[in-house]
């Protein structure tokens, strides 16, 4: 009976991620009725990284990336949606692995999800610095959409978004569209750990998603595959 009432318990407490709205999209005033929860987000990273692992076969376990991608907001039921515009960030790493702790603690393998969020954190694994990396690039990803249809735009955003020093030297430089502020934004985090000049396919993605329209490529005709013509 315990570990059935345990189950359920930990399900009732992540299902509220389903009704929290990503704090960002708040900040930016996105106009949209229904805007991305923390749940869809999870969701969106998982699906992102099944995809990006599928296409490049890298040496990490996906299995293990998947899980890490289930649980690293979990820590959002207790503290929120922190972004860097909130003054609860800078302590959000210490807050978050108290909130894990707590929202773990009746389950058997709660030492390996702890364990699993906090290489997370600290990018500290191949597996968690690709899951980092899906994170990430998913955020640039919906504010890319959020953009392309016309959602989200610098001037109705909060005041502390426009006064954010990273956001006015982008400014300064030339960018017009919001989503470029994410996507440079999460570009310097991409290149951790890459050597000078090199590339791998999220910051190939990051790099592709400024300079296209990615709307639309579910209504491009796919191509024929000709190699077995005559």
């Amino acid at each position: 009976m315990e570990k059935i009432e345990n189950i359920i318990k930990y399900y009732l407490l992540t299902n509220k991620l389903k009704d929290t709205v990503r704090t960002g999209w708040k900040y930016w005033n996105v106009k949209k009725q229904r805007l991305e929860s923390v749940a869809e987000h999870i969701y969106g990273t998982c699906m992102l990284a099944t995809a990006i692992w599928s296409e490049t076969l890298p040496p990490v376990n996906l299995a293990e990336v998947l899980l890490t991608l289930a649980l690293h907001e979990t820590e959002e039921i207790i503290i929120g949606d922190l972004t860097p515009f909130d003054a609860g960030y800078k302590t959000k790493k210490q807050e978050g692995e108290k909130a894990v702790e707590q929202i773990f603690k009746d389950l058997i393998a709660k030492d390996v999800f702890v364990t699993l969020i906090r290489n997370f954190d600290n990018q500290s694994t191949p597996e968690a610095m690709f899951a980092y990396k899906c994170d990430k690039l998913e955020c640039d990803l919906q504010a890319k959409l959020y953009d392309e249809n016309g959602q989200i735009k610098l001037e109705n955003a909060d005041e502390k978004i426009k006064k954010d020093e990273k956001i006015k030297n982008l400014q300064s430089r030339g960018a017009k569209n919001a989503s470029t502020f994410f996507i440079h934004f999460d570009r310097a985090l991409l290149q951790k750990d890459l050597k000078n000049g090199e590339e791998d396919i999220f910051l190939q993605i990051n790099k592709y998603i400024e300079k296209h329209k990615i709307k639309n490529l579910l209504n491009d005709k796919p191509k024929q595959n000709t190699s077995n013509k005559k």
